[in-house]
């Protein structure tokens, strides 16, 4: 996997250097035309390169680290590269990370996982703390409490589960719903993917818009037990399985109608409602258009809804590990620029880490339980050793460089881990504190 990782990321830097030096592409990705047509101690690689270094600390500090591991001689001070990160369009990394998951798809061919000849994806969102800055709060809104209205952001992302690639990834105010955005987004979604919802998804509009492309998409959304009528009196019946005509409702029909659907309240769709009985006895409504029931069975259906949690974890590993809401700068074009980095790196290091999965096989054999990567340490390697694969002329030696690291940091799947919540007192002063499962790596 070194040769599609090094394809891949030959492309990258073809990528970067192309709108670094065609005025033309540049205009696509800067704030106005003339930006970084001076040659400056920043110029559009090193500034991009600083922050796909994800900087947390002391920008001084970071500025300073990155020119002394490429050895560029006298460092740009704080100022200069927050006046030139101004010029930086967020599209760019939209760019740079969609070449990312092409050339993933393209170089792996077979090796790209699917299930069934389907792309299984994971669509959810969440939200994203922000500072109290009065710019900051205008562009994103504000989440009101008891007390104050808190500065957040929506947060949307489109992870395939199987092959841990962020396919899609953005961030948006606070006050645009995650329906909205995927309903938006529906015909982007792979012709044969799969995608799985979970229940805040669960609606007519989107439903109808995933079937009514001129491929449909197919998907597998988990539902409350009174989302409609049709489902309460499927809940109550002793039907495991069934599938039914679904009438819109007057708000689907006008929220489709403004999406240039013509469709009455007469306008059904087929869809098929899956019961399952989870172990905490509670009932777990599915629905799908996977209609053959003896090729996707109930049991089928719940292993394919239980990868959705994949996504959850993903969240957890750019909020914590990468420190996803530590921004950079003050300013909503800073806020975006760090998102979509964040998304970026963390493709980066899932394709290094496939490269792993053959000394981690091996190693599994002669160990009592399963290893997997260390996910904190592996993306702590790629400090200061992100910039170079895209600076250097060797970034072969890298790649096999940081695959050592991943594969000396190995820790133990833990399969099936249920504990009782602990819960605990959050200190509510001083900026830093010790928590007992968690140090920071970056």
């Amino acid at each position: 996997m070194v040769e599609a990782n090094l394809k891949i990321i030959d492309e990258l830097k073809q990528v970067l250097n192309k709108i670094a030096a065609d005025k033309d592409l540049r205009k696509l990705v800067v704030s106005h035309p003339e930006a970084f047509s001076r040659d400056r101690k920043l110029t559009m690689r090193r500034l991009i390169g600083i922050i796909i270094n994800l900087p947390k600390r002391s920008l001084s500090v970071e500025i300073r680290e990155f020119f002394e591991v490429l050895e560029l001689g006298d460092c740009a001070t704080k100022g200069a590269f927050c006046l030139q990160r101004s010029k930086l369009l967020p599209v760019f990394f939209q760019i740079w990370n969609q070449f990312l998951v092409d050339g993933f798809y393209k170089y792996y061919g077979n090796k790209a996982l699917l299930w069934k000849g389907f792309r299984l994806l994971a669509v959810d969102g969440s939200m994203a703390y922000l500072m109290n800055k009065k710019g900051v709060a205008e562009h994103f809104g504000t989440h009101e409490n008891q007390h104050y209205p808190i500065p957040m952001a929506r947060v949307m992302q489109t992870y395939d589960v199987l092959n841990e690639i962020i396919v899609k990834g953005d961030i948006y105010p606070i006050k645009q719903s995650e329906q909205a955005i995927i309903n938006n987004q529906v015909e982007y979604l792979f012709d044969n993917s799969l995608t799985l919802f979970d229940r805040a998804f669960a609606s007519f509009e989107l439903m109808y818009l995933m079937m009514a492309q001129e491929k449909p998409r197919h998907f597998l959304i988990r539902c409350r037990s009174n989302f409609n009528v049709e489902v309460s009196n499927f809940v109550k019946s002793g039907k495991s399985s069934e599938i039914i005509e679904l009438k819109a409702r007057k708000y689907a029909v006008r929220q489709l109608r403004k999406k240039g659907h013509k469709i009455t309240t007469r306008t059904s769709i087929k869809i098929r409602l899956a019961k399952i009985k989870l172990p905490t006895g509670e009932i777990e409504v599915l629905l799908t258009n996977l209609y053959d029931e003896n090729l996707y069975s109930l049991k089928t259906l719940n292993f394919l809804y239980n990868l959705r949690w994949k996504i959850e974890t993903c969240y957890g590993i750019q909020k914590n590990q990468l420190q996803l809401e530590q921004f950079s700068g003050h300013r909503a074009i800073c806020i975006q620029q760090d998102f979509l980095a964040n998304v970026f790196v963390t493709n980066l290091q899932s394709l290094i880490e496939k490269q792993c999965v053959e000394r981690v096989s091996e190693i599994n054999l002669k160990r009592k339980h399963n290893y997997k990567v260390n996910k904190n340490i592996s993306l702590a390697a790629l400090k200061n050793n992100i910039v170079k694969l895209f600076t250097k002329e060797n970034p072969e030696q890298i790649l096999k460089n940081l695959q050592s690291i991943f594969e000396c940091n190995l820790e133990p799947v833990r399969p099936n881990r249920k504990y009782e919540r602990v819960t605990k007192t959050r200190r509510l002063r001083g900026k830093y504190q010790t928590l007992t499962n968690y140090k920071r790596a970056i």
